[in-house]
Order: C-alpha cells, then structure tokens, then sequence
C-alpha cells in the first residue's frame, strides 16, 4: 500500500476512532482499518510498531507519558481491542495480550499461522473479533517472501481460551487484505477481487454472498451506514444501511 493511501486511512482512523471505550461489545461497528496500529481505550494510547507495543497514558492529551513498552515479536502488521483484550497481528502470528493493572498489556498466547509450511512464510494478517471467533486474514507477498509459499486465506480462531486459541475453519481466498463487521456481514478487501462480502448467520461458517471487483481492495472502515474502502488508487463508498442490497454511492481517484 502506497503512502498516499496510508494518509487517507490514518485521516478517516482519526476521525471516526479517536477513542475506543473500555466497555465496547462484539456487536459494535468497525470504526477504523483493520491494519490500525494505534488505538486508544480510556486514558490509554496503545502504539505497536514493527517490533513492540509501547503503551502511555494520555490523561493530559497535550502530555502522554510513556509507561510501558515491551517487545512483541517481528512485522507487526495490526492492533485490534475487543473486551479488554489486544490482539496484534504479525508477519507469521497472531498475540493476544490481556489488558493488566493500570492498563499494562499482559501476553496470554502466541498463535503460529505457517506451522504447516515453516516458519519462513510471510503474511500479511489484520485480525477482527465477533463475540469468541476471531476472523484472520492471511496473504502472501512472494517480494517479500521469495514465494517460499502461497497462502491467501480466511481463517477463523476460537479464542474463548486465550490462552490456546484453536483453528476452526480455513476458506481459501484471492488475495484477501483489510476486514471489518456490519451488523450480520463480514466485508473482506482483496488485492484481486475488490471487495467481499460474507454473511455470518451462522458466524462459524461465513457464506460468500457477493463481490463487488474491478479494484485492489486493501481495507475498510464500517461507520454507521457507509462502507468505505481504500483501494491501490481509489476510495470508494458503499451504502450498507440494507447489507442485502449494498448500493455503492461514490468514487474518489487518489
């Protein structure tokens, strides 16, 4: 993803998710990209880099202070809240860190997506979580990896055990990127296929239900009524008010 698209997104995470309450439930609505890596829960700001998670306390927003930062692994790709929990995903695992005393992230597991294949596969992997599943992408990037492996796939994790999140089903995929939630849909961007679109019913078997293609979709932002997505050169909206007939609404070139 280019640094103009990077812009766009980070201008449209700090307008609709400046702020996640600590009280926030599974049914609520994606407020900013799924390749987040910041957020803040009450009077703490989680920052994740390509290595760490640092955390500070912005009581006084005009004065953060740092009060905690420890390593986490390597290309950390996102950060994601759900009921007090963290989870970060990187090139090849996905962390979940409980949220401790005085707002200090605590590890509980460390998930390995390539045991399969070896632990040189490289992908990219933003999370989302609805009530106990945690929906995961995963996409190979051969530059980056040196087509060691091909792997493009949906996969869905049940984390009511933390502390061992167990694999439940995996959907192969064209090149899936950046996914958030409607009210009973899950949106999936891809670098192929555009935008994907599941119905989550039953949330342990997601039904593909239509694509909308003709652009590389890489991700998303669910806001209320609108479905915005950022593509390689476009951001496009979508009026999601009935997820049974999605209409799109409007383009823009970047």
């Amino acid at each position: 993803m280019n640094v103009k698209i990077y812009c766009i997104l980070l201008g449209l995470f700090l307008i609709n998710a400046c702020s996640i309450e600590d009280n926030s439930s599974s049914s609520e609505m994606t407020k900013s990209g799924s390749y987040a890596t910041m957020l803040t829960i009450s009077n703490n700001l989680y920052i994740v880099n390509k290595t760490q998670i640092t955390t500070f306390d912005v009581t006084d927003p005009k004065n953060p202070v740092e009060v905690n930062k420890q390593e986490v692994g390597f290309d950390i790709e996102s950060l994601y809240h759900h009921k007090g929990l963290l989870l970060i995903g990187s090139a090849n695992n996905m962390y979940i860190y409980r949220i401790g005393s005085k707002g200090i992230p605590v590890r509980e597991s460390n998930t390995t997506y390539s045991q399969t294949f070896g632990n040189e596969v490289c992908t990219s992997d933003p999370i989302v979580v609805k009530d106990t599943i945690a929906y995961v992408t995963l996409a190979s990037t051969q530059q980056v990896c040196r087509g060691f492996v091909n792997i493009n796939q949906l996969r869905l994790y049940n984390i009511k055990n933390i502390n061992a999140p167990n694999l439940l089903l995996t959907i192969n995929m064209s090149a899936p990127k950046g996914l958030g939630f409607g009210k009973n849909h899950l949106f999936i961007c891809d670098a192929k296929d555009g935008l994907v679109i599941f119905n989550l019913d039953n949330p342990l078997k997601p039904v593909k239900v239509k694509t909308f293609n003709g652009f590389e979709g890489y991700d998303l932002i669910v806001n209320d009524k609108i479905l915005v997505v950022v593509a390689k050169n476009q951001l496009l909206q979508y009026d999601i008010s009935d997820e049974t007939n999605i209409k799109y609404l409007s383009k823009i070139d970047l």
